[in-house]
């Protein structure tokens, strides 16, 4: 007969992940409306939507980061007609107009992006009106909050619930990837899928290991040799364009790059 045995940290690690308090999101009606991560607060009492309009906008105030977001969400908002694979068993309204605009209000547009920054925001989506509202403290927060409306678009024509509200805020500060591109080395294209799929997961750091003894691929301008002798070769080396490319596709996906450079 075999003997399993736990060892002491496994089981202390089991305990404490069993007792965690993790406090489940607050829904008002088991529904179908499915955002992923789960947000804190979800309000939907009547199973209702109504047609998204086909010149759908989004009204925001300027910000340099957030631009990008907002177009990038637009194309797909009116593009991708999304087909859940359980339906949503909702009431589509055809004597309510359309909904014509997502109104995004920001508290502190100027909040830079930063370890605890505030990434609260709150969608009211009414069953009257052409409007639906997005509040958030920052742009970042604002950025959240539209990867949940695009969450809740589904079908061609497109339809999105009404009498919904829903609030969020993360509750942990760093939620990361790391890469390591020192001892597996990655394109710049896969580095920029990766960082869209972490926005879409509302992630927001990119533990980015750049180098390390293994391998050195970033061209530093000051010393060319150390990329030239301690990359794997020749084409896998990160430039100072590239570097930049990476953290500003970062910023306008609400994920700061955080770069990690060892000794060679």
């Amino acid at each position: 007969m075999f003997q399993v045995s736990v060892p002491p940290i496994s089981l202390f690690a089991t305990i404490i992940c069993l007792t965690l308090p993790f406090p489940p999101p607050i829904l008002s009606l088991q529904s179908a409306v499915n955002v992923w991560p789960k947000p804190r607060l979800v309000s939907w009492p009547k199973p209702l939507a109504r047609s998204l309009s086909t010149n759908f906008t989004i009204n925001s105030p300027y910000h340099q980061n957030l631009q990008p977001a907002i177009s990038r969400y637009l194309r797909l908002f009116r593009t991708e007609h999304h087909r859940p694979l359980i339906t949503p068993t909702v009431n589509v309204s055809t004597s309510s107009p359309h909904l014509q605009t997502l109104s995004i209000d920001i508290s502190d547009p100027a909040a830079p992006l930063q370890h605890g920054v505030n990434e609260t925001y709150s969608l009211s989506i009414s069953e009257e009106g052409e409007t639906a509202n997005l509040t958030a403290e920052t742009a970042w927060g604002a950025m959240r909050g539209l990867e949940t409306f695009s969450q809740l678009v589904w079908g061609n024509p497109s339809v999105v619930p009404v009498g919904l509200y829903i609030w969020d805020a993360p509750l942990f500060a760093h939620r990361g990837v790391m890469l390591d591109t020192s001892r597996n080395y990655y394109g710049v294209e896969d580095i920029l899928r990766t960082i869209e799929a972490m926005s879409a997961n509302k992630l927001n750091v990119f533990h980015w290991h750049v180098t390390d003894s293994h391998s050195f691929p970033l061209m530093v301008p000051s010393e060319p040799e150390l990329a030239a002798k301690g990359a794997y070769g020749p084409d896998m080396i990160y430039s100072p364009s590239d570097v930049a490319k990476i953290v500003q596709f970062g910023f306008e996906h609400g994920v700061r790059v955080l770069p990690e450079i060892d000794s060679p």
